[in-house]
């Protein structure tokens, strides 16, 4: 079962090392004087530790590098960290640094620099709003300058692909004394490339850090053209404008695919899309009015006739593709009937307006999906207002306070960056990640999940943690914090002359070594 054999990256015995893969300079392929990338959104900041996003924290890794890499197929490989023990109870983490690294502004990279990321991190006072995923460290210490050792205050199975997150990537000590929080413009990493230019809403523009440790990257400058809208990103890369489209019109996939001079790469994805349901304002803070609307929304005709096959109904709360993925014996099946019978049963108040909120641009036909949950509540009875907002305003909104949040229904998506459900079950649904501590903008909250998922993190048996896992999916799933959606194949398209473009099911890819035919 490949959720298993992804388990065995995961669970780390008594000093298992990771050892360098791959950097030793040498003299690079031809070379690429300019990448033209098209996506729909800008960035909110470009700060590792602030991010939200996965493109955003696509682009970070190209400007601060990771202490480890996680290949497509889940495997670890060494970057800014080679190699790391962990003791046998599992509690210490060992992590030895590349030496010789330098951050583009000439700061040395050291241990300093690495706990000073750690600290920054953990920091409550800093607005960090993945920081659950590290929330496991109790301390970083230095041993000496190209040593850390990391202590949990739980062992915690899936801490070795952690180290992999863009959330542990180090920023220059130098550029925080000097520009503070502003980092998040003006951020100064030990990455293959170097910020140049970012015009907001235009262009987020990347050079090549001639100076970095590893091999030369093959492309000398990167564009990131914001283009919010998808017909036109196709159209400029049919046309050569462009040479890289980010998540193409899912109805011209089967176009592009059959385009000859057009790769599309269409991974199953870790990414999970859904209506989120306020759990206690509003609404839907009944259990029956969220379960009405799961019965009223046919997810099926969503994923064939909206998404065009680019993505599959969700049957469980987590991707099939990540380790602790149950399918759920109890199904959301298509069923408006059932959905106003539960409905009447919650003395649903019919002449209330359901707010309903979604971006534009940032997931496979966003607000074309958010129109059709609509059109589905609206069919059983319901009434609904759905706004639209860009992507860095819908970001604002969704971390705001409980008293604050103007949260009803709500499109989002959830993407874990490692292949374990932890990331899904606890990043979303314990009552911790709630705002403005976390992303869990549904605001469920029940203790007896909780417990579940905090024995699921201090559990090491495989087996015995599956079973904490498959009970915590079926608790929520039941009590339906979402409208449980579809999972997304991460679409991208991209010229028939680059080769070597690294694509991975954690909706991330690399330009960063690709060759271009002539």
């Amino acid at each position: 079962m490949k959720s298993k054999r992804m388990f065995k990256v995961f669970f780390i015995s008594m000093f298992v090392i990771i050892g360098m893969v791959g950097f030793i300079p040498h003299q690079s392929e031809a070379q690429i004087p300019e990448l033209k990338i098209g996506i729909g959104i800008d960035a909110d900041t470009l700060n590792p530790q602030e991010h939200t996003t996965t493109l955003m924290q696509n682009m970070s890794d190209l400007i601060h590098d990771n202490l480890f890499y996680q290949t497509p197929d889940g495997k670890l490989e060494g970057r800014l960290a080679t190699k790391y023990e962990v003791s046998k109870d599992g509690l210490t983490y060992t992590i030895y640094l590349r030496k010789g690294v330098k951050f583009s502004d000439g700061t040395p990279f050291d241990a300093k620099a690495a706990k000073l990321t750690f600290d920054r991190a953990l920091d409550p006072k800093m607005r960090v709003p993945l920081r659950f995923a590290i929330a496991m460290i109790k301390d970083v210490k230095i041993v000496d300058d190209h040593t850390l050792k990391i202590e949990l205050k739980y062992p915690f199975a899936p801490f070795a692909p952690t180290l992999s997150l863009t959330i542990t990537s180090p920023i220059s000590p130098a550029a925080i004394e000097k520009y503070g929080e502003d980092v998040r413009t003006k951020p100064v990493g030990a990455g293959p490339y170097i910020l140049k230019e970012w015009v907001k809403g235009d262009r987020i523009v990347m050079v090549r850090n001639e100076n970095y440790y590893g091999k030369k990257p093959t492309v000398e400058k990167i564009t990131f053209k914001i283009i919010p809208e998808d017909a036109t990103r196709e159209a400029m890369l049919k046309t050569g404008q462009i040479d890289v489209c980010y998540k193409p019109l899912p109805s011209n996939v089967a176009a592009l695919k059959a385009d000859p001079n057009v790769t599309v790469e269409m991974p199953l994805d870790t990414r999970t899309i859904f209506m989120g349901l306020n759990c206690q304002k509003g609404m839907t803070k009944n259990k029956l009015v969220r379960q009405a609307f799961n019965y009223a929304v046919d997810k099926k005709a969503i994923c064939n006739k909206i998404l065009f096959d680019t993505a599959v109904p969700m049957d469980g709360p987590v991707s099939p593709i990540l380790f602790g993925y149950h399918r759920m014996a109890n199904q959301y099946d298509y069923n408006p009937e059932k959905a106003k019978e539960l409905l009447k049963k919650a003395n649903f108040d019919f002449n209330q307006t359901v707010n309903m909120r979604t971006p534009m641009g940032r997931y496979l036909f966003d607000k074309q999906v958010s129109e059709a949950v609509q059109a589905y509540l609206q069919a059983i009875g319901v009434k609904t207002e759905l706004r639209t907002y860009d992507w860095p305003t819908y970001v604002a909104g969704l971390i705001k306070p409980l008293d604050q949040t103007e949260l009803e229904v709500f499109l989002l998506g959830w993407g874990p960056l490692i292949l374990d459900a932890d990331m899904g079950l606890y990043g979303q649904f314990h009552s911790s990640v709630n705002p403005p501590k976390g992303l869990g903008s549904a605001f469920y909250s029940n203790p007896e999940y909780d417990k579940l998922m905090d024995a699921s993190r201090m559990e090491q048996d495989p087996k015995k943690r599956l079973e904490i896992l498959k009970k915590a999916s079926e608790m929520v799933w039941d009590d339906c914090p979402w409208i449980w959606l579809h999972v997304e194949k991460f679409v991208i398209a991209y010229s028939k002359k680059i080769k070597g473009m690294v694509v991975t099911s954690t909706e991330k890819f690399y330009p960063t070594y690709i060759t271009m035919e002539k």
